[in-house]
């Protein structure tokens, strides 16, 4: 009796062995990532453009003070929010924007041209061209609720960074109507209302919101590309990543930086002839805030700056 227990026990103890040695043999093949590996809504959507906006233009000189930055912020966030776009802090750019400032006008083919250097698809640029304000009907009394109507006309134009082409010039303008509380006998004048925060606000937020659908029609002619930013022996390390929309397991092609092409002629600048293919590469991880490291998947000769595309 004590032999045959002795022999279960033995039995029992090698079933409980083997199961914790497989256990343990499943674990070893298990695959686990740190990052999501979604970083796009599906395999045949682009990835993100990266994009410039810079800061507004006030021509009409608001007596609100902080006016501009409020429009670029609007156009900002509603950029965002379509999830199609990356958007490149002014304070991130590799050069002074403030210098590529003319009067009331940016340099854009120039910055165009700086913007390609380090990825950036497309270059925004802004101007609150004029704010018009009229009082709808008369209130009597110190103290009155004023109705007005606020008409904000903008401009937007957006160049491609690769070919320096404009991709949009549009002008809009934006209407409201609404209340606001006055003080005073002349208060209620065209040129106070004209000066409103929350009418200046409230019109300005409608015009640029307004400018998204084109400006997500225009970028869509665009193909989208990155650059390589550095390379470690066998690891290639590519300044975009998860938040640009670059998932684990996609392929880039890598082609050199091209050259720009001028008329022989004239001298006139014509665009930036696309490179020679150098080979491909695949992500296999991530780094950084918004970048990816990948390994050669084929070809030779990769350099800093050469760029990439979706394969």
């Amino acid at each position: 009796m004590d032999r045959r227990l002795f022999s279960i026990l033995i039995a029992v103890s090698f079933l409980v062995s083997c199961s914790s040695l497989n256990k343990t043999r499943r674990s070893t093949r298990i695959q686990k990532r740190d990052v999501p590996f979604h970083a796009r809504k599906s395999n045949f959507s682009s990835p993100r453009q990266r994009v410039l906006v810079l800061p507004i233009i006030d021509i009409e000189k608001s007596a609100s003070p902080n006016v501009a930055l409020y429009a670029r912020d609007v156009l900002v966030r509603r950029l965002l929010k379509t999830d199609q776009f990356v958007v490149i802090k002014n304070e991130d750019f590799p050069k002074d924007i403030a210098s590529f400032r003319a009067g009331d006008n940016y340099q854009l083919e120039k910055l165009a041209k700086a913007a390609a250097a380090v990825g950036i698809s497309a270059v925004i640029e802004g101007k609150i061209v004029r704010i018009k304000a009229k009082r709808i009907g008369d209130e009597v009394g110190l103290i009155r609720n004023v109705k007005a109507r606020m008409e904000t006309t903008i401009h937007v134009k957006m160049i491609g960074a690769q070919n320096q082409r404009i991709l949009l010039s549009e002008t809009r303008s934006a209407i409201i109507e609404d209340n606001t509380t006055r003080v005073g006998k002349y208060a209620s004048s065209d040129r106070n209302l004209r000066d409103d925060p929350k009418l200046v606000r409230s019109s300005v937020f409608k015009a640029f919101e307004s400018m998204v659908p084109p400006i997500v029609k225009a970028v869509k002619k665009l193909s989208w590309e990155g650059r390589i930013a550095h390379i470690n022996g066998e690891q290639v390390y590519v300044n975009a990543g998860r938040i640009s929309g670059l998932q684990i397991g996609d392929l880039l092609k890598v082609v050199d930086t091209g050259r720009d092409i001028y008329d022989p002629e004239s001298g006139d600048y014509i665009g930036h002839a696309p490179g020679r293919m150098k080979g491909t590469l695949e992500i296999v991880s991530y780094f950084g805030t918004d970048g990816a490291i990948a390994v050669i998947h084929s070809g030779s000769g990769f350099q800093a700056l050469d760029r990439v595309e979706i394969y």
